[in-house]
C-alpha cells in the first residue's frame, strides 16, 4: 500500500516536473534578448524559480519509478535510481543557493550533479528496459532526455524535459492503476 502511495505521489511528481520544465522553457523564449541570465531582471528569477520546481518535482518523479519498479530492476535499478537522486538533489542545491554560495561551488554543485543525473538517468533507463514493467519507450527516454536536452539547450531543452517528465508522470499514473501486472506485458 505504502508503494501504490508513493507511485502515486511520484506520477504525481513527474507531472508537476513537465510542466515546470515546460514553462520554464516558454519563460526562456519570452524573455529572449532581455538578459534573463541577470540577477535582478524579473525573469531571471521565474526561470530559477521553475528550474527549482521542476528539478523537486523530478526527484519525486524518480522516487515513483523506484517504487514502482524495485522489485523488478535489481542492482543496476538500484545504483542508477540512487545516482540520478543525488545528482538532481546536487542541481537543485545549485539553483537554491545561487545568490548566496561561492562561484566555485556553485560549479562544483552543478558539475557533480549533471554527471550524477547523466549516469543515473542511463542507468535507470537501462535497468527499465530489462525490467520489463514499464513501457519500453519509458526506459528509452530515460536513457535520451538529458543527452538531447543538453544538445538542444535553451532552443528547447527544458520542453523536451518536460514532454518526457508529463509521459513518465502518465505512465506511472496508468501503471498504479493496473496493480501488479507491468505495462511492458501482454493483456
Amino acid at each position: 500500500m505504502a508503494s501504490s502511495n508513493l507511485v502515486r505521489w511520484g506520477a504525481l511528481g513527474a507531472l508537476l516536473a513537465g510542466v515546470a520544465w515546460i514553462a520554464s522553457f516558454v519563460v526562456g523564449l519570452a524573455s529572449q534578448g532581455q538578459g534573463s541570465e541577470s540577477f535582478g531582471l524579473p525573469s531571471f528569477y521565474l526561470i530559477e524559480g521553475l528550474t527549482g520546481l521542476a528539478l523537486a518535482g523530478t526527484l519525486v518523479g524518480l522516487l515513483g519509478l523506484h517504487a514502482r519498479q524495485t522489485q523488478s530492476y535489481g542492482v543496476l535499478g538500484s545504483a542508477g535510481f540512487l545516482a540520478a537522486l543525488v545528482g538532481t538533489a546536487l542541481v537543485l542545491a545549485n539553483v537554491l543557493l545561487i545568490r548566496t554560495a561561492e562561484r566555485n561551488l556553485l560549479d562544483l554543485l552543478l558539475l557533480l550533479g549533471l554527471l550524477g543525473m547523466l549516469l543515473g538517468f542511463v542507468l535507470l533507463g537501462i535497468a527499465t528496459l530489462r525490467a520489463r514493467v514499464l513501457p519500453q519507450w519509458a526506459g528509452v527516454a530515460l536513457i535520451l532526455v538529458l543527452p538531447i536536452s543538453a544538445l538542444l539547450g535553451d532552443s528547447g531543452g527544458g520542453l523536451v524535459l518536460g514532454v518526457v517528465w508529463l509521459a513518465l508522470g502518465y505512465v506511472l499514473l496508468a501503471a498504479r492503476t493496473l496493480g501488479s501486472r507491468g505495462l511492458g506485458e501482454p493483456s
